[in-house]
């Protein structure tokens, strides 16, 4: 296996829905016609959204991925996106990557307050969302920090929750995504141990088991989400994470989305 390079654009989103800002105040849901024109701008900049099988295959050296690609990743199933996001992927013919908790299915996120809490895909949603062209892999098994975890709990969220999605799909769960984005190196070689091929963070990537995402929220603009999609982004955002001042003014000047209530998000509770 040989690490990507240059490496695609990997965004990361989690609800896709109608939500209140005093239901979401972590700015995880992106409204259905944000996502959708979203996408639209995505392709409109050229970029190619590729599957986690063309992703997988490149990294194991085979076949080149396009010079503009893209993956489109989710974080906990949230039913909004098969009953928003799915339909607007088929749309376009673009394939995505849903990352789920395996003990939640058919449950909330239960990591969240009681009143932020939203519904979760069952089994039979993720294997229709399967069908229609979504990757499902996981998140390990009811989205703790597995950097808290003893060993015999980290095999449950990577092995045993990788086996009991194969059991539900019928096939190879392949990758992974770590709740909250945070890992370490014992983390990070669980996972890769437990037999998947790669595993995507938020931020701080560290190789191939820990590949950095661009989180898009609900505060997103057009124009946040243009500059999100620029190489340049990620070095940006650490510069401005090193001065908040200058980061909570960028953020209020790019990323307030029309007509949201939503104020300054902050996914570092809810990822």
């Amino acid at each position: 296996m040989t690490s990507l390079s240059p490496r695609p654009l990997v965004l990361m989103y989690h609800g896709v829905d109608h939500v209140p800002a005093d239901r979401d105040p972590y700015g995880m849901f992106v409204t259905p016609a944000a996502f959708r024109a979203q996408v639209e701008q995505l392709l409109e900049s050229g970029f190619v959204p590729v599957s986690e099988d063309a992703y997988l295959a490149a990294l194991a050296g085979g076949p080149a991925l396009p010079r503009k690609a893209a993956l489109i990743t989710f974080d906990d199933g949230y039913v909004g996106v098969g009953e928003h996001a799915v339909p607007v992927l088929a749309s376009f013919g673009l394939p995505s990557v849903l990352y789920v908790p395996a003990g939640l299915v058919g449950g909330a996120s239960v990591w969240l307050e009681p009143r932020h809490r939203h519904l979760l895909m069952a089994g039979e949603d993720l294997v229709a969302v399967h069908r229609s062209g979504m990757a499902v892999a996981a998140h390990g098994f009811d989205h703790q920090d597995l950097t808290t975890l003893s060993a015999a709990d980290l095999r449950r969220h990577t092995t045993e929750a990788r086996a009991e999605l194969e059991a539900l799909l019928g096939e190879e769960v392949r990758t992974f995504a770590f709740p909250y984005g945070t890992h370490d190196a014992r983390v990070r070689e669980a996972v890769r141990a437990a037999g998947y091929r790669a595993a995507f963070a938020v931020h701080d990537g560290a190789g191939d088991f820990a590949v950095p995402r661009v989180d898009v929220n609900a505060t997103d603009s057009m124009l946040s989400f243009r500059l999100k999609l620029r190489r340049s982004y990620p070095a940006l955002r650490r510069a401005l994470g090193r001065a908040p001042a200058v980061r909570r003014m960028a953020h209020d000047l790019l990323s307030r989305a029309p007509g949201d209530e939503h104020g300054e998000s902050s996914l570092a509770g809810a990822r």
